[in-house]
């Protein structure tokens, strides 16, 4: 039996979360359930890789198209960062944002290194 990802959700995830139907999360909770199991071996139609080490969790919440943008940290985490309905002429825009998201997280995960801190 595989050891499980644990996941983390990102202030901007949270939120969006806290705001979903029960629906809406059964739904959201069935696709973060598939990728604690799988992590970094979840491929499409469920996850696509994005680049530099971004990738976008794929799925359909409450009739939308959604995307929740994440990374993988060391000792099997996921970090969840950005939230987004699919729409083709916002999706450039939105990967952007979610690799300034990136950057962030990460400037922060070195800076805990550094210090010797994790959280």
């Amino acid at each position: 039996m595989s050891v499980r990802w644990s996941i983390e959700f990102s202030e901007e995830v949270r939120i969006w979360y806290a705001g979903l139907t029960p629906t809406g999360k059964a739904s959201t909770d069935r696709v973060l359930e598939r990728l604690a199991l799988q992590g970094n071996m979840l491929r499409m139609p469920h996850s696509r890789p994005l680049g530099d080490g971004l990738h976008e969790l794929r799925f359909s919440c409450e009739n939308v198209n959604r995307r929740i943008t994440y990374v993988f940290d060391p000792d099997r985490r996921v970090v969840t960062l950005t939230t987004f309905r699919k729409q083709r002429q916002n999706e450039r825009t939105e990967v952007l944002r979610a690799r300034r998201a990136q950057a962030a997280h990460e400037a922060s995960r070195h800076a805990e290194e550094k210090n010797g801190r994790r959280s």
